[in-house]
């Protein structure tokens, strides 16, 4: 994720920290008192304690996914939570459910310990004492409560709207699955809105508009899989693809860049892919270090690649986990093709819904 920077990794998953997190605790630190109760050290103590149970959610997301073969990304921390980035969907809806229920359940997990720590030392939790003025161990409890309750709800994009979804696909197909999830997730999302609106609570209004946008987002998201569900990489790649060498210059990078309609190119030592260089990393360096500055310096080292016959879902999700706008589609080490994420759209742009035998290719 952009603006993210990893502080460390749990179990081999890297765990990232977004740069608006440092501006949220600099924004404890002077005004918390009037936000949680709490300002300066103290404040921002609290705060990180926050996240680690929100780290712990997210871990018990990602070790359930790894149980079942899928492999997670990273953990990011934002200010409005966490989010466990996974290389591919489960396979099948009873996987999603339990990935899903996982985190609210490490929550409920972690709030019972806090109570029973705090039972053991004789600073006993009750509801009464669950606000920002009760001891730091009641504060903790009712924060992991609230986060195992709130990820409860039927809404994409919290754990309730992934259960949803995983319990209907056991009897629908994946996209009406879905449709039906989101609509759930929208009407809360709406009931929450009108809630916060007429109580004057901003915090409410927010999250309105952050799970209604979730919701619309994973819609999306699913259509864009089920128009692409069976399409082979070889039928939407770019054959005629220009490529350059390590030796030439960014700013002949620039040129083919400024004659053509391709921005990122694959980078050919002989017959031999040893990079790729993006219409970003060309834009960057150009304005950075200048046109003379070789295309070495400034090429990706270390991208995905994929064959002819790879799923276009699968290269969607390889350029969703690497952050990566462009794959090449070799054949061994031969480079044949290149796909790019706005070729993907034109595909679905031009595919959806319906077979695209007139281009020589159609939908299994």
């Amino acid at each position: 994720m952009k603006w993210s920077f990893k502080i460390g990794s749990i179990f081999g998953i890297p765990v990232n920290l977004h740069i608006t997190f440092i501006l949220l605790l600099i924004l404890i630190y002077f005004v918390g008192g009037s936000v949680i109760g709490a300002g300066g050290v103290s404040g921002v103590i609290f705060v990180l304690l926050v996240f680690a149970s929100v780290v712990f959610h997210e871990l018990s997301h990602s070790m359930v996914a790894r149980h079942f073969g899928i492999n997670v990304t990273d953990i990011t921390l934002l200010p409005i939570g966490g989010v466990a980035r996974m290389t591919e969907t489960p396979e099948k809806p009873l996987q999603e459910v339990l990935i899903a229920i996982a985190g609210p359940a490490a929550s409920f997990l972690l709030a019972f310990l806090l109570w029973f720590i705090a039972d053991l030392f004789g600073t006993g939790v009750t509801i009464s004492d669950f606000s920002v003025k009760g001891g730091i161990l009641a504060e903790l409890t009712a924060v992991n409560l609230i986060l195992g309750i709130f990820n409860l709800i039927p809404a994409f994009p919290m754990d309730g709207g992934r259960v949803l979804r995983g319990a209907l696909a056991m009897y629908l197909d994946a996209y009406k699955a879905t449709r039906i999830a989101v609509g759930i997730g929208q009407g809360f999302a709406i009931f929450m809105f009108f809630w916060g609106f007429f109580s004057g609570n901003i915090f409410l209004l927010l999250i309105a508009l952050f799970v209604y946008l979730g919701a619309e987002a994973e819609e999306r998201q699913m259509g864009l899989m089920v128009a692409l569900g069976g399409v082979a990489a070889e039928s939407a790649m770019i054959r005629d693809i220009e490529t350059l060498t390590p030796h030439q210059t960014v700013g002949d990078a620039a040129e083919h860049f400024c004659r053509s309609f391709q921005g990122d190119f694959p980078v050919m030592d002989g017959r031999r892919l040893v990079g790729l260089i993006t219409r970003d990393a060309i834009v960057e360096t150009l304005h950075k270090k200048g046109p003379t500055t070789l295309i070495s310096e400034s090429m990706i080292r270390d991208f995905p690649t994929a064959s002819e016959q790879t799923p276009l879902t699968d290269i969607l999700q390889k350029m969703q986990a690497s952050g990566s706008k462009a794959i090449p589609i070799m054949n061994g080490a031969d480079l044949k093709g290149l796909i790019t994420l706005e070729q993907i759209g034109r595909y679905n742009m031009l595919c959806s819904g319906y077979s695209c035998e007139f281009m020589g290719t159609s939908k299994a």
